[in-house]
């Protein structure tokens, strides 16, 4: 069965808390470990990451409370470039401890409304549940950000296993493939950082069918530098090659 066909949707798993905890319990190890963090050259600093999750978190917050009192969902920001930007720099002068229990708030508030709400139709981005709406911005896409921190700051390894966890928690839960093919990807330009150019190439077959975008993401991204020699992943930017 191609990964690509998949019909198995977080809307019928019940991990949703449970994943959501996790994630919770993994940024409040990490704010603990940033305070002892001295800057690096690259990347956010780690009270400026936990601002634009908390951000992100709050607005969907927002439109998720507007449909538990019966109302249609707040659009979400179109122009996400420019939301970032500003409230990057509205942020830029917050606290680590601030940050974090912003983010953390936010996140138990979720918790909590989805627990009364449960899962249900509505429309987020290209997540049609609520159950997808909450892993995509209260699980992946935090971790993708504190993954890419480690691996700016020197520690790759850790960056790395993070992406490992991530792609194997959301596939044991079925995560749909606009989901799971994000976390597939950034684990193969995790074994690409690694040389492990035969499982970085396999990846990349599995995660293209499920999003088309990366296809073009991988064309140009210098985290899979090693890889751009390979006819295998030239054939693969360019639309040919093995689907998974």
């Amino acid at each position: 069965m191609r990964l690509a066909d998949r019909r198995v949707s977080l809307s019928v798993v019940k991990d949703v808390v449970r994943l959501l905890e996790s994630e919770r319990a993994m940024e409040r190890q990490f704010a603990v470990e940033a305070k002892a963090e001295g800057d690096h050259p690259t990347g956010w600093p780690a009270a400026l990451l936990l601002v634009h999750v908390a951000t992100w978190r709050e607005q969907l917050l927002d439109g998720l409370r507007q449909v538990e009192r019966g109302g249609p969902p707040a659009h979400p920001p179109e122009d996400v470039d420019a939301f970032n930007a500003a409230e990057l720099a509205r942020g830029a002068g917050v606290s680590l401890e601030d940050a974090a229990a912003r983010s953390n708030q936010a996140l138990a508030d979720l918790i909590e409304l989805w627990k009364m709400m449960g899962d249900r139709p509505f429309a987020w981005y290209i997540a049609r549940t609520t159950s997808e709406a909450l892993v995509r911005n209260s699980y992946a896409h935090p971790r993708y950000h504190i993954a890419e921190h480690f691996i700016e700051r020197g520690d790759p390894e850790r960056g790395y296993q993070l992406y490992e966890e991530t792609a194997a928690e959301l596939r044991r839960v079925g995560a749909p493939g606009h989901t799971l093919g994000t976390a597939v990807y950034n684990l193969a330009r995790a074994r690409a950082g690694q040389g492990r150019r035969h499982d970085a190439l396999r990846l990349l077959e599995e995660a293209i069918p499920m999003r088309d975008d990366i296809r073009t993401l991988a064309a140009t991204d210098r985290g899979l530098e090693p890889l751009r020699d390979d006819p295998r992943f030239q054939s693969l930017v360019k639309g040919g090659g093995k689907r998974a």
